[in-house]
């Protein structure tokens, strides 16, 4: 069986991380040197950025591909690039987004995954180490976009067994009754992983009537 497509040599030396925007109209890619890349696929052009906060851990679109969040290994907060134009224009803008209770709350100074659902209205984070209390758990927050993201602590969740580590986690985006997370937990040593799935309900709200 061989390969069809084409080649790109710019700029993906010693990547860590790739992700397709949900239009396919933009790409991300993320070097272990704390660089990453904006490409626009019609013609493949990208634009180099460079962060002070250490190199992308983590990066997800929102669900119409308008922007994407990314992670930082020494910060606990995150970057949203905004794309200003429509493709295949690449000018964009990078704002902070704090989440200051995963410092306050937890101890923690770094944010480790994260998860964004596909109606854009939640967003789960791991985060390394914290204190006793906090530690493994997954953080849940409610996000609005218009058009800048505003994010607010709705709360967390603890996986199943002691010690438990979330390893990776993931939203089912088509789950009618409203946001499932799926969560893959590793507990104590020697231990196997195991996988549970937390239902997020909640219920859009409406403007006037009674």
């Amino acid at each position: 069986m061989g390969w069809l497509g084409t080649p790109i040599r710019r700029g993906l030396g010693g990547i860590s991380i790739l992700k397709w925007s949900p239009t396919g109209d933009f790409f991300f890619s993320a070097k272990f040197d704390g660089t990453f890349y904006l490409w626009e696929t019609n013609t493949w052009t990208s634009e180099p950025w460079s962060s002070s906060s250490g190199f992308v851990t983590g990066a997800t679109w929102d669900p119409d591909g308008h922007m994407v969040l990314i992670a930082f290994s020494k910060s606990s907060t995150l970057g949203s690039v905004h794309f200003a134009s429509k493709p295949p224009s690449l000018d964009a803008h990078l704002l902070p987004v704090d989440f200051p209770e995963i410092t306050s709350l937890t101890g923690s100074q770094g944010i480790e995954k994260m998860a964004w659902d596909g109606t854009g209205e939640r967003l789960a984070l791991s985060y390394k180490d914290g204190d006793e209390l906090y530690k493994g758990l997954i953080a849940v927050y409610d996000v609005r976009r218009n058009p800048l993201i505003s994010v607010s602590l709705i709360g967390f969740i603890r996986g199943p067994g002691e010690n438990p580590k979330p390893l990776a986690f993931s939203f089912h985006d088509k789950f009618k009754q409203g946001p499932l997370l799926s969560v893959n937990v590793g507990a104590v040593a020697f231990a196997a992983p195991t996988l549970s799935f937390s239902a997020l309900m909640f219920f859009h709200k409406q403007v006037g009537g009674d």
